[in-house]
């Protein structure tokens, strides 16, 4: 739970964690506190969250299973092609600056 305490702002954490989770806060506050052990529906919620990747990381640990590496290396795939796409409209946007000197 402390590691799912640090996606969270410090601020009022279990009201941010109730917001993403929908689960009470009295509970979020008793989860982030070390009071309360998770439940497998308090997991649950906390996969389907925004804040469901980070949670599902910090489950597996250094666990490795076939899936586990293959999501991973799609998250991977995923986040160059991202960055291709940046790169094309930087390069797409510096060469029409380029275009506009010349003229």
């Amino acid at each position: 739970m402390q590691k799912v305490q640090e996606l969270l702002p410090r601020s009022k954490a279990a009201q941010h964690l109730h917001i993403m989770t929908d689960v009470p806060v009295s509970t979020c506050e008793k989860l982030l506190s070390g009071q309360r052990g998770e439940s497998a529906e308090t997991l649950i919620a906390f996969l389907r969250s925004d804040l469901g990747r980070d949670v599902l990381f910090v489950l597996m640990g250094d666990a490795r299973p076939a899936w586990f590496v293959r999501y991973q290396k799609q998250l991977d795939v995923n986040a160059a092609r991202r960055q291709l796409a940046e790169s094309q409209r930087l390069i797409e946007r510096l060469q029409a600056e380029a275009s506009d000197d010349e003229h």
